[in-house]
């Protein structure tokens, strides 16, 4: 009880210190100059401070006059790094930050706002002039932290640049270090349908190394079935920063841009410009694939003929809304494989939003190579491809390309325009063919949209329609009439086509939200026509909600004139939880029916197991007019070394069972470490010789045997900062900073490294040789002479020995003493030790 008293007590006592500091602080004046001096009035303290020494919390933080390499923190991110003059305040007798113009200028801070308010017109005459942050701008601050020389500066957002947001310094992006990873998804799954076993498994893979400024890729992929192993790769190449014309260099199999012309694949060299290096970069867009599944399926997505991604889902809705193609052109194919291998296929339009550049500024691209298709044996002319848009105005961007093969030439012009109602962009490409002895000529015109309309909260995604003339050719088409004649057969040469993807929110959760997806393409040598239709409303009733969907596709024969292939699909979803609290289950159950007659209906729970954040299961129950009675279950979790699921499905005539997995494996200089998926870019955390450390936002990662973890993703040219849960470290264990940051390059590995102290914790009571305690405030250094602890009223101090033996120095009101220690062993009832020692 007198412990508690005494470290309430304590508390209260540092508490009116702090308060206290800045009421203390007096200027004193002598013979003319102004000194600065510092009182506290100790009357207050116990008998009333005598013998109490705070002259080491009296001096504080200082900086001699001089010039100092700082890092700029604005608003607590990392701006810039570069040298600052520091002067003294003729009025405050400080050394001070030397804020000039050429200081201010590169962070952001709106400069021609000052300038507009006369705030500046002192700096025309002397532009090396240091300006009063607080002056020029209200409710601004800075301070300087010298133990990390970072010169931190806070700003109100109304006077920030807002095209400045996000802006780092090209100067901190960090290249990384030299490592080697492959990040890989695996799934596989063993089907008993009518007897009859058959197996499949596939693994795909992203395997790259970085050296220096350097970056290896190879996406690759093996897949195994009945009729064989067959192993697949999509390219390898070589890829670096190019700062100067922030692009990226790409050596290789590569795509093409396709902002200008469609994407295709090339073995030469790529420059194209990189928007994320841009303050106000406009990320790709990936498009969100909805579909439900009848049992636990897989989902296979590919384009252009080779699988992107292949993932497990549990029986019901999905939404699949991860997905980067490698081309920026071509729709996405999606299988849904049926646990009792019944198959269905939809398509899903992917295509490019309009090109919108920044007013005199460039956004280019070049390619040069030779044509590298999937299929073996096929013509591989070489080619050369250039697209360039450029800002005329602030609304007007102007876009143009050429592309080039032997016997092919095709040109592109064009024009971006924003306006009030949406992004548009109309451009129109003329080509020029020779295959197969015959001359060709066309034009193809493309209109695209893009808008969110904020007052009635709907989003066009992407709006966009292209007609083809009969003689046009793309690039791809020019390379597959080399290889066959046209004569012998329609092939499907695209003549017009519609996209449209639209989200509407109907005023929030009591009333919903809408979502339409609409494609259709027709032919010139086809008489059928491809549509692919989704439309759905999603609400919630009190703690209930549902979802309608219905779908709608229809696929065009190549081989029979005016045949196809037209299905129908409405599927009905209610969930409600069971219980309440954040982990509860939830119940679901969903109602399918297609055109050709086909019922089926679920019922199952979901929730975490164990009341876990990171492993969830599903379980339901149905039947199928197809199957009768089904049921099916699966489990998933994320793991510090990869991300599992696994899922067992059954009804009156099949079996299925299934398991996937997905993680990284990454070899650095510090060991190998496994991990979750990663993505592009990724960090590597160390916490020297600390293993099972947490880290934060990021579920399931910890530190392995060799104190490194694998923090998946990383955003490329901006400040990421990592933390560590220091709840979990001990008391033995103390992290001078448990925050980094992180401005890595695209592809780069980087290191974030946390400075770890272990030992042991002790509490000293330090007495003189008269027996009276050691003055409060008193500072105890180790035999480096770094301070590891402050004597608190009672005399004792607190900290973290990393030896067992040594020496502690205690310094107070210009004194000194030593005190040697030996430890005993540690203690188990409590998390530290308490030893008394001796200081003469």
């Amino acid at each position: 009880m007198t412990q508690g008293i005494a470290g309430f007590s304590a508390n209260c006592l540092w508490l009116c210190i702090a308060l206290t500091f800045p009421l203390t602080v007096i200027a004193g004046n002598s013979e003319g100059k102004k000194e600065v001096s510092s009182k506290f009035n100790t009357s207050f303290l116990r008998n009333g401070g005598a013998g109490v020494d705070l002259s080491e919390f009296l001096q504080g933080s200082s900086v001699a006059a001089g010039t100092y390499r700082v890092d700029i923190q604005v608003n607590r991110a990392l701006i810039g790094r570069q040298d600052v003059d520091f002067t003294k305040n003729s009025k405050s007798g400080r050394v001070e930050a030397c804020l000039t113009l050429a200081v201010l200028e590169p962070l952001g801070i709106d400069i021609q706002a000052l300038r507009d308010a006369g705030k500046l017109e002192l700096m025309a005459a002397d532009p090396r002039r240091c300006l009063d942050l607080a002056t020029l701008i209200e409710q601004s601050s800075i301070d300087y932290d010298v133990s990390r020389q970072q010169l931190n500066i806070g700003v109100p957002q109304a006077s920030m640049l807002r095209s400045a947001r996000g802006y780092v310094d090209p100067a901190l992006w960090d290249e990384g270090v030299t490592a080697g990873f492959v990040d890989y998804n695996f799934n596989g799954r063993r089907n008993t349908i009518n007897g009859l076993n058959s197996n499949s498994y596939f693994v795909g893979m992203r395997n790259g190394i970085n050296l220096g400024p350097w970056r290896l890729r190879n996406d690759s992929n093996l897949s195994s079935n009945d009729h064989g192993t067959f192993f697949t790769s999509d390219r390898t190449f070589a890829q670096r920063d190019i700062t100067v014309l922030k692009s990226q260099l790409t050596l290789g199999n590569t795509y093409t841009d396709a902002r200008t012309f469609d994407s295709i694949r090339i073995n030469g060299v790529l420059l194209a410009s990189d928007d994320a290096m841009l303050p106000d970069s406009q990320r790709g867009y990936a498009p969100t694939i909805r579909g439900d599944a009848e049992t636990n399926a897989t989902v296979e997505i590919r384009q252009n003929g080779y699988m992107l991604y292949s993932t497990n889902v549990a029986a019901g809705p999905f939404v699949i809304d991860d997905i980067y193609p490698n081309g920026s052109n071509g729709d996405l194919e999606v299988t849904v494989i049926e646990a009792d291998g019944r198959r269905r296929t939809f398509s899903q339009a992917f295509a490019s939003l309009p090109q919108m550049v920044r007013r005199g500024t460039f956004r280019q691209s070049v390619a040069v190579g030779k044509y590298d298709g999937n299929s073996s044996g096929g013509a591989s002319p070489a080619v050369g491809v250039a697209g360039l848009a450029y800002g005329l105005t602030d609304e007007t961007t102007l876009l143009g390309g050429v592309q080039w093969a032997p016997d092919f030439t095709a040109l592109n012009l064009g024009v971006s325009q924003n306006t009030a109602i949406g992004a548009f962009s109309l451009d129109v490409t003329q080509s020029g063919s020779i295959a197969q002895g015959e001359r060709r000529k066309g034009q193809s015109v493309r209109l695209l949209y893009a808008k969110t309309l904020s007052t009635t909260d709907t989003t066009f995604t992407l709006a966009s329609y292209r007609y083809s003339t009969e003689g046009y050719r793309t690039l791809s088409e020019h390379v597959t009439d080399l290889d066959y004649d046209v004569r012998h057969g329609p092939r499907g040469r695209a003549k017009s086509r519609f996209d449209l993807t639209l989200n509407q929110s109907l005023g929030g959760r009591q009333y919903g939200s809408m979502y339409l997806t609409v494609g259709e393409q027709r032919y010139w040598n086809l008489p059928g026509k491809t549509q692919q239709y989704t439309i759905g409303y999603s609400g919630g009733w009190h703690s209930m909600s549902y979802n309608v969907g219905a779908s709608h596709a229809l696929n065009a024969s190549s081989y029979n004139d005016g045949a196809s292939d037209d299905l129908t699909r409405v599927t009905l979803t209610i969930s409600y939880p069971l219980g309440s609290g954040k982990r509860r289950a939830n119940m679901s159950s969903t109602l399918a029916r297609d055109s050709s007659g086909e019922l089926s209906l679920q019922g199952g729970v979901n929730g975490s197991v164990m009341e876990r954040d990171d492993t969830f299961y599903a379980m339901s129950v149905g039947h199928e007019s197809v199957n009768g009675q089904s049921f099916n279950a699966s489990v998933n979790g994320a793991t510090p070394v990869a991300k599992i699921n696994v899922g067992y499905g059954s009804g009156n005539n099949y079996r299925s069972l299934k398991a996937g997995a997905s993680g990284s494996i990454v070899a650095h200089a510090g060991g190998i470490n496994l991990g979750q998926p990663i993505g592009d870019s990724f960090t590597l955390v160390q916490v020297p010789g600390v293993a099972g450390t947490k880290i934060g936002n990021n579920a399931g990662v910890t530190t392995g045997r060799n104190g490194y973890a694998v923090v998946p993703y990383s955003q490329p040219y901006r400040t990421n900062w990592i933390n560590l849960d220091s709840t979990q470290l001990g008391a033995d264990v103390e992290v001078d900073n448990t925050t980094q940051q992180v401005i890595p390059r695209r592809g780069s590995v980087t290191v974030a490294k946390f400075s770890v102290k272990k030992g042991r914790r002790v509490q000293f009571e330090l007495v003189r040789a008269d027996g009276s305690a050691i003055p409060f405030g008193s500072s105890i250094e180790n035999e480096q002479g770094a301070r590891i602890a402050i004597v608190d009223p009672t005399g004792h101090a607190l900290a973290l020995l990393e030896t067992d033996q040594g020496v502690l120095q205690v310094k107070y009101g210009g004194k000194a003493c030593s005190a040697e220690y030996s430890l005993p062993e540690r203690s188990s009832v409590q998390g530290y030790d308490r030893v008394r020692l001796l200081c003469q």
